[in-house]
This record gives C-alpha cells, sequence and structure tokens, in this order.
C-alpha cells in the first residue's frame, strides 16, 4: 500500500503530500537549497558577536599572560578565526541562495578549529591556585563559547537540508 506522492510547493520549500493523482499528470518541481530569513538572521547576528568575543578574548589574555607563558594565544590563530568567521557572515549577508551552504561550512570548520585550539590552549595553560577563577578560565570560556557557535553552523546547515 504505498501512497502516491505529488509535489506541492509551500514556503519555498519542496514539500510532498499524499494524493490519488498519478505521479506524471503534474510534472515535479526541482527544488535548491532554501535558507528561511529568521534562520540567515540568527546566524549572522550570532557569528558578529562570536568573532567580536574571540578577537576580544585573544587580545585580552595575550595582555595578561606573560610573552613565552604556556597557553598564551597566539596571533595568527585568533586572527584567523576572526577571519574565518567574519567571511562566513559576509557570505551569509550577501544572501545568495548558492552561499548558504559554502558560508555554514566555512563557519563550520573556523568554529571547529578555534574549539580545538582553545582547548589546546587551556590544557596548556597552568593553574594557579592563588588566583581566582585562574588563567584557565579564559580559553575553557572560550571553548565552551566555540562549541556554542559550532553547534550554531550545524544547526543553519541541517535547517538548510
Amino acid at each position: 500500500m504505498l501512497a502516491q506522492l505529488r509535489p506541492s510547493v509551500r514556503s519555498g520549500r519542496q514539500a510532498f503530500s499524499c494524493g490519488r493523482q498519478a505521479i506524471a499528470s503534474r510534472p515535479l518541481v526541482r527544488t535548491q537549497a532554501y535558507v528561511e530569513a529568521s534562520t540567515s538572521y540568527a546566524v549572522l547576528q550570532q557569528a558578529i558577536a562570536y568573532a567580536a568575543v574571540l578577537g576580544a578574548e585573544g587580545v585580552y589574555t595575550r595582555t595578561q599572560l606573560p610573552e613565552g607563558a604556556p597557553g598564551r594565544p597566539e596571533v595568527v590563530p585568533i586572527a584567523g578565526g576572526v577571519a574565518g568567521t567574519l567571511i562566513a557572515t559576509s557570505l551569509v549577508l550577501a544572501n545568495n541562495d548558492l552561499l548558504f551552504t559554502p558560508a555554514f561550512i566555512v563557519g563550520l570548520l573556523t568554529s571547529g578549529a578555534m574549539l580545538a585550539y582553545c582547548v589546546k590552549r587551556t590544557i596548556d595553560t597552568k593553574q594557579d591556585d592563588t588566583d581566582w577563577p585562574g588563567p584557565k578560565a579564559w580559553p575553557a570560556g572560550m571553548a565552551l563559547v566555540s562549541f556554542f557557535a559550532l553547534n550554531v553552523f550545524i544547526q543553519a546547515i541541517r535547517a538548510e537540508l
């Protein structure tokens, strides 16, 4: 008992509903990637905030830790993370259906790389028991924020599919 599928276009997406008509009687509509405006605005907003926090934390922690201290952020990885996130946001801002997938993939890769880098910084940083919350708090907090940014881009890719 297979129900026959008939296409019906709803909200710019291809949706199928069960019907009694034969498939050949109505032409199928070719589907393309589609991202709702609310999704693109949410990704844009959160990615811009992530880039700002990532850069600010890198600058702040770099000024607080002495030169050569383990876990001190390096300029190149942090600048690469900010630049990669800004590239992703500019591709989303272009509001072109063909650029949403590459934008989300760039954001996914960038936030994943920053998550790994912040975890490495957290492990490398020496804990000082006299200083609360300690020097590990900043890279660990940024690892958590990077994890959230990673999830933003994962959810954006899922929403597109």
